[in-house]
């Protein structure tokens, strides 16, 4: 149940995230807070791994295996920037992986704010393809 006045949501499914998530990226964020390098080490083989396709082994290059147990956390520790801007915005929103519910009190502040935050994400998605790690 939505908070109290708040009768309107904004859905968002970011398309396509577990199959774009940078390896690179993920693990520079990764190592901010792990210091073990073995940690991090399996962590790159997990995300490395791959997928058998007509029984040949196909490495992963960016993306993180769905439907295993680690892709949701990792896919937290990547959206951690835009649960930030979601909560300066004072906006009331719940978001597990790339699942995103945010509640407002009106059809037009939610196609505002569905507006904004497409704005936000396309300018992010360019600062990170432009900033080295």
């Amino acid at each position: 149940m939505p908070p109290s006045g708040l009768r309107y949501i904004v859905e968002i499914d970011l398309e396509k995230f577990f199959d774009r998530v940078n390896h690179d990226k993920l693990m520079s964020i990764l190592s901010r807070g792990i210091s073990d390098k073995r940690v991090l080490r399996l962590i790159r083989r997990y995300l490395e791994s791959g997928v058998m396709e007509n029984g040949v082994i196909v490495r992963n290059m960016e993306g993180t295996p769905q439907g295993g147990p680690l892709s949701p956390i990792l896919s937290n520790i990547m959206l951690d920037l835009l649960d930030k801007e979601l909560e300066s915005r004072g906006h009331k929103f719940v978001r597990y992986a790339d699942d995103i519910s945010i509640f407002t009190s009106s059809q037009r502040g939610a196609e505002r704010i569905l507006a904004s935050l497409i704005d936000w994400i396309e300018r992010e998605k360019i600062k990170r393809l432009t900033q080295r790690s």
